[in-house]
């Protein structure tokens, strides 16, 4: 059973090799897709905190003012104090000075998925190759997962803890190897079964099963639209904020056809960016429709939420953040390091079937 563990776990790590260290890699970075952005595109994102934050109306108002044709139909209120929001205006997306109602700037669609940081997440998450792509990278989270409990297995006979620096090179690489693996071993499972339900509905879904009733459908807008009010950003802000007053606003979107408004919000015990509980505004009438709390989720939808945090090292702030960046080098100091072992084992036959 061992050799078949041995030889399963070499050959297949050998053939995903490179995609391996591609999605580690990537991945490692996406610790950073946020930063990455704004690094690069300071003039966009910064602002100078500057007293107290317009009324949201004000802000959508001057951005319709400033930019022709333009129609906003969303708003992303970030949680920071030097950031700009993000305006949705029809065809582009505006940056916006939330104190002063100044627009640093604009961004089409096509320019957003020409960034520096979407490109990663896109490359990450599907090798630019669409469902196709997407359905490989969760194939190859499944390889990664098979990979990290059959090297534990294999550890465990002679728990090897310790690195022999005074040993050949290739003896350290072996030490490192099993080291380093052991040690992110956890996380690592972590990462990669998460990458699964990430990927797979299918798993998802059977997360989700485990709630005693189905999670309600959003609900449909009741009233019939004013053709001549645009509906207000801040009436729908402060239905959300009383329908869950302890959790922050973090976009807005108006909604249309048979869709109401509807609030993301994020309590403070959330770390995924949008948060995951919701609040549906009629956007008319300012009725409020529906609300979607992860507080008052059951046990299936309180894990599927966990999915992107378990995933990206969110789920407990910048502490799990940080010990998920080294997870994925030490993934990707795995795969180099097992392939040096299998080339030098290789070398090693070779010369003693030559003598």
């Amino acid at each position: 059973m061992r050799r078949t563990f041995i030889l399963t776990h070499r050959w297949l790590a050998i053939v995903t090799s490179i995609f391996l260290l591609l999605t580690a890699l990537s991945g490692a970075s996406l610790v950073f897709e946020g930063a990455i952005d704004r690094a690069l595109n300071q003039r966009l994102w910064h602002v100078e905190p500057a007293g107290q934050i317009l009324p949201i109306d004000s802000i959508v108002s001057r951005v319709e003012a400033t930019i022709s044709g333009a129609k906003v139909g969303s708003i992303n209120l970030s949680p920071e104090r030097d950031q700009a929001w993000t305006v949705g205006a029809g065809k582009v997306t505006a940056f916006v000075n939330p104190y002063t109602g100044a627009i640093n700037g604009t961004r089409t669609a096509a320019e957003s998925q020409a960034t520096l940081a979407r490109k990663l997440h896109v490359f990450h998450v599907e090798f630019f190759s669409g469902k196709a792509g997407r359905t490989f990278v969760g194939m190859l989270s499944g390889v990664a997962l098979f990979l990290v409990i059959t090297g534990m297995i294999l550890w465990w006979p002679d728990k090897l803890m310790r690195v022999n620096r005074s040993a050949s090179w290739k003896r350290i690489n072996f030490d490192l190897h099993h080291v380093f693996g052991i040690c992110a071993s956890l996380i690592l499972i972590v990462i990669t079964a998460s990458g699964l339900v990430v990927h797979f509905d299918g798993l998802a879904n059977a997360i989700k099963s485990l709630d005693s009733k189905p999670v309600p459908a959003p609900p449909a807008q009741v009233s019939a639209s004013s053709a001549t009010m645009r509906p207000s950003f801040d009436s729908i802000a402060r239905v959300a904020r009383t329908a869950l007053p302890d959790a922050n606003i973090m976009f807005i979107s108006l909604g249309a056809g048979k869709n109401p408004a509807s609030v993301a919000m994020r309590f403070p015990e959330d770390h995924t960016p949008a948060g995951r509980s919701r609040v549906f505004v009629d956007r008319n009438t300012y009725a409020l429709l529906a609300t979607s709390s992860t507080r008052a989720a059951e046990i299936g939808t309180r894990i599927d939420n966990l999915k992107r945090s378990l995933h990206t090292g969110d789920v407990f702030g910048r502490v799990t953040s940080a010990l998920w960046l080294i997870a994925t080098l030490v993934l990707a100091e795995q795969v180099l390091s097992g392939v040096l072992m299998w080339w030098n084992s290789r070398r090693a036959r070779s010369r003693a079937n030559a003598r």
